[in-house]
């Protein structure tokens, strides 16, 4: 159709896709988590359903494969904020599958999959799957956290401290690449696999040099659904 896809829970007809009551209404998606000083003192709310953690934190080359800590830390800040929460724990509790309970952890990378792993065994009270984005591919999870890797700026060790005066106002050594990233098909399996709340942990200073990531970020920027937060390492 020229007017491209139309969400089709809500076209012609709502069919209830903020219905608190989503154990009986299978078009809802609602989760109903409220977590005040959420990531940066921003605050969560049930009416979220796409957040992009916008991180300014340099990726690292390890061996082929790419990691990046920074992003690793905004992402065991959201799962120290879930498992602290009071409206995140009754929300888990009215699941019964454990596929529904659990939050999808995934990127593009091996090595980043390694680093989220270790979140994984640091909250084993948050029943986590946490896999590869093509490994994903035909799975869907309640919650979604992805970690996009790549960054506008490259560290060559973790312990490297930015550097204005040798980089200028990066910092680091800029970086370009999107790498796996660069593929659309990849874009989209990533960011359909979330049926009630979407988090995107990345550098939109990078992605957002590219068409399809700056629709993205302008579409979660202008929704009242969505939300952007300013990320900085601590």
């Amino acid at each position: 159709k020229d007017g491209g896809l139309e969400c089709g829970l809500i076209t012609p007809v709502d069919l209830g896709v903020n219905d608190p009551n989503f154990l009986k209404n299978p078009a809802s998606r609602y989760h109903g988590i409220e977590i005040t000083d959420f990531i940066e003192s921003d605050s969560l709310t049930k009416d979220n359903h796409v957040i992009w953690i916008d991180t300014i934190s340099p990726e690292l080359l390890d061996g082929t494969s790419r990691i990046n800590h920074g992003e690793i830390e905004a992402i065991r800040e959201v799962l120290s904020r879930f498992k602290q929460s009071d409206s995140f724990q009754n929300y888990q509790s009215l699941w019964k599958n454990p596929e529904d309970q659990q939050i999808g952890l995934i990127s593009f990378y091996g090595k980043q999959i390694r680093l989220l792993q270790n979140l994984r065994n640091e909250f084993k009270d948050i029943p986590i799957r946490v896999s590869t984005v093509d490994r994903f591919q035909g799975m869907e999870r309640n919650i979604i956290i992805v970690s996009m890797v790549r960054s506008n700026r490259i560290a060559s060790d973790k312990n490297q401290k930015p550097d204005i005066n040798l980089y200028g106002e990066l910092g680091y050594s800029e970086q370009k690449d999107l790498g796996f990233a660069q593929s659309p098909n990849r874009l989209n399996v990533a960011l359909s696999r979330a049926k009630r709340l979407l988090i995107i942990v990345g550098n939109s200073e990078l992605f957002r040099q590219k068409e399809i990531y700056d629709n993205v970020y302008k579409t979660i920027a202008s929704n009242p659904n969505g939300r952007i937060i300013k990320y900085v390492t601590k």
